[in-house]
């Protein structure tokens, strides 16, 4: 009996400790969106204006050299190549959708971007499907209410995966290899793991196109839609698990 309430209060803890944490981050994410479009405002007044405009003078030479780049297909396959190389190296993806912007018009860069992306999920995926139930344990054991999630029914599966790609705080690679270790339909994944990231892939394309302009509405703006649209998916996913859990605890009274 004292085992069991032992258990029963550890569970608690960490569910109010989880629940801190993605109400504070979400939070936090929200309130950055915000400052940065606050910052983008006060770079209009007139005397930061000026310095601004010596700093963009140096970002136009960089504009100007990679818009000289002789071969853009070789580009192409360099960004394909670094999504491809994600699977093992650790690089950030932000970085890799902004460089494909920087040299690409953004409809082109979003384009290659979700080209790359489904390359990297589609290698993680398998590769989590040869590791099987042995990741899927050690993931678990650390995840007490993603596992009661995932257990459950479809639905909330589904729902909990475009939640992880809204997500930044769950790496690609490790929610990708899950998703294949529970042999999730694997067109299915594809399409709602498109569904959370695509709102990311299109906003750091245009980050990329318009990075020489880096105070500019139209790279701020960007940003702005990323970390607000990611703190409200972090307090969102706080909700669904709350939610989740006491409709278990309901169902086992």
């Amino acid at each position: 009996m004292k085992i069991y309430a032992k258990e029963v209060t550890t569970n608690s803890m960490k569910t109010a400790s989880r629940s801190k944490i993605l109400m504070f981050g979400g939070l936090l994410l929200v309130l950055i969106g915000f400052c940065l479009l606050g910052l983008t405002m006060l770079m209009q007044v007139q005397q930061f204006a000026v310095k601004y405009a010596e700093f963009l003078q140096m970002l136009d030479d960089w504009d100007a050299a990679i818009a000289g780049i002789p071969n853009k297909g070789l580009v192409v396959i360099a960004i394909l190549l670094i999504y491809i190389s994600k699977a093992i190296v650790p690089i950030p993806i932000s970085a890799v959708c902004v460089i494909a912007g920087m040299v690409f018009p953004t409809e082109l860069a979003a384009a290659i971007n979700i080209v790359g992306f489904v390359l990297l999920c589609t290698i993680k995926y398998f590769w989590g499907k040869h590791l099987g139930s042995g990741f899927i344990y050690k993931f678990l054991c650390r995840y007490e209410n993603v596992r009661r999630i995932l257990e459950s029914d479809s639905t909330a599966k589904d729902a909990l995966l475009v939640g992880f790609r809204l997500v930044p705080s769950f790496p690609i690679n490790t929610v990708s290899q899950l998703y294949g270790a529970m042999e999730f339909d694997f067109y299915k994944y594809i399409f709602l793991s498109m569904l959370g990231f695509l709102p990311k892939i299109i906003s750091y394309s245009m980050v990329g196109r318009h990075v020489f302009n880096p105070f500019s509405l139209a790279f701020m703006l960007p940003l702005v839609i990323i970390f607000v649209i990611s703190g409200i998916a972090m307090i969102g996913i706080n909700a669904f698990i709350d939610l989740f859990n006491r409709k278990d605890k309901i169902r086992e009274e």
